[in-house]
């Protein structure tokens, strides 16, 4: 299936389909017939997809380069590792770069085609349920900064995004969950039918049912799809409820100093933390109340590591880039299905929120 984001000229495709793995060169074949291809990896992805990418190699040629596995190294140091990749290769204006792997390889490599000889083509293959979902859709790349998450970065939409979900084969179980926390994300703001959807069928997507995940994953991207076409630098503050849960998942991230969590098991904190926050704040309807309480339930809890108190961990979210004049937004759910942006939230409700929910001091 075929999902396009509309962006004018800058348009491009979402193919979605399953166990279709050979049929990607003859697609960036026929996409960019007389380019330069390079296709960066991970060192995982490097060892499991080996025998995969070397078919790949025999039609399309490419440079390979595979970068360090892990959040932990979504750094400058490595973005400038796949930059001098693309230099010593010798690729030019015309080349492309394809990024191949889960959200941090996405962002790093779109990072790097964004900036190298000031923008070159881009084409995502999500490997993980995330990338799948959320972060190879709309353009967002970047790196992290020992002040916070993704504060480095650019806009560079790919003209190509090609998943399958053969992929998710081979995803650790963590990874899955992780991950689903992104298509979770999308009951609180993707409208009543995302909603329903999500609660009706959770449990046989957190099973692997592929006839369910496949239709949850559809559903996610074509909702992130709609929402870049309709804001695609997070000007009228539409694309800014894709943040539901952020604002807390980036400050729990950047307090364990980007180790020991992924980054989707922060954002199934953050979620809870944002239905707490928005029972507090008044932005759930009284209606709702028991309703969101019941698909909670349902949100895997993951491990965390130790987190410093209430205060320490509020004061973080002001290193977020979702900071403006000096205040903190906050996307909270409204009826099921919707979410607002908030920015007048009182310190007291937040640190009340991070007690009840993170049972910290």
């Amino acid at each position: 299936m075929q999902i396009i984001v509309h962006l004018g000229p800058r348009s491009y495709p979402i193919i979605l389909q399953n166990n279709a793995l050979g049929s990607f060169p003859a697609r960036l074949g026929k996409l960019f017939p007389e380019s330069k291809i390079a296709l960066v990896a991970n060192t995982t992805l490097a060892r499991l997809y080996g025998p995969l990418l070397a078919l790949w190699k025999k039609e399309l040629r490419f440079d390979f380069l595979a970068i360090p596995d892990g959040e932990k190294y979504k750094t400058v140091d490595t973005w400038n590792l796949v930059v001098d990749f693309l230099l010593r290769k010798g690729l030019d204006r015309k080349s492309v770069v394809v990024a191949f792997g889960g959200g941090v390889v996405g962002d790093i490599v779109g990072f790097a085609a964004s900036a190298f000889l000031r923008g070159i083509a881009c084409v995502q293959i999500p490997t993980t349920l995330l990338a799948m979902v959320d972060s190879s859709v709309g353009g967002k790349t970047g790196v992290n900064h020992p002040l916070g998450k993704n504060l480095i970065g650019a806009f560079h939409q790919p003209s190509l995004v090609w998943m399958d979900s053969a992929f998710l084969k081979t995803l650790p179980r963590r990874e899955f969950v992780a991950g689903y926390a992104e298509l979770f994300k999308y009951a609180f703001v993707g409208g009543r039918s995302m909603f329903d959807f999500v609660n009706t069928h959770h449990d046989r997507m957190m099973a692997g049912d592929h006839t369910a995940l496949l239709e949850g994953i559809r559903r996610s991207v074509a909702i992130k799809a709609a929402v870049v076409a309709s804001d695609e630098k997070e000007v009228s503050g539409k694309r800014a409820l894709l943040n539901f849960g952020h604002t807390f998942a980036h400050a729990i991230e950047r307090a364990l100093g980007f180790k020991g969590v992924l980054h989707g098991e922060a954002v199934l904190f953050g979620m809870r933390c944002a239905c707490d926050l928005g029972m507090r704040a008044g932005t759930v309807p009284d209606a709702s109340r028991k309703v969101y309480a019941a698909l909670l339930e349902k949100v895997p809890r993951a491990p965390i590591g130790a987190l410093p108190d209430a205060h320490v961990l509020y004061g973080a979210m002001f290193t977020d880039k979702k900071i403006s004049g000096g205040k903190l937004h906050f996307v909270l759910p409204a009826k099921p299905g919707e979410s607002v942006v908030v920015n007048d939230v009182a310190e007291k409700q937040v640190l009340e929120t991070l007690r009840a929910v993170m049972n910290l001091k």
